[in-house]
């Protein structure tokens, strides 16, 4: 990854700049990781509705929280 770092002139960080092809890739991890760990608490969701520890939902209540 070609990564610069930009400071002021004291010297301080203020930024990192990489190129867009590496920003586009990074967000593309970054959403599959998110769709992952959605999948991952929805899965969750169901085992706890199966336990009895948490109520089922009505489907027009989970789309209305979508």
């Amino acid at each position: 990854m070609d990564i610069q770092y930009v400071s002021d002139k004291k010297g301080k960080l203020r930024a990192v700049q990489i190129t867009l092809k590496e920003w586009r890739d990074i967000e593309k991890k970054l959403e599959a990781y998110e769709l992952a760990e959605s999948i991952k608490a929805g899965y969750k969701e169901m085992e706890q509705i199966e336990s009895g520890q948490l109520k089922a939902k009505k489907l027009t209540e989970f789309i209305d929280e979508l």
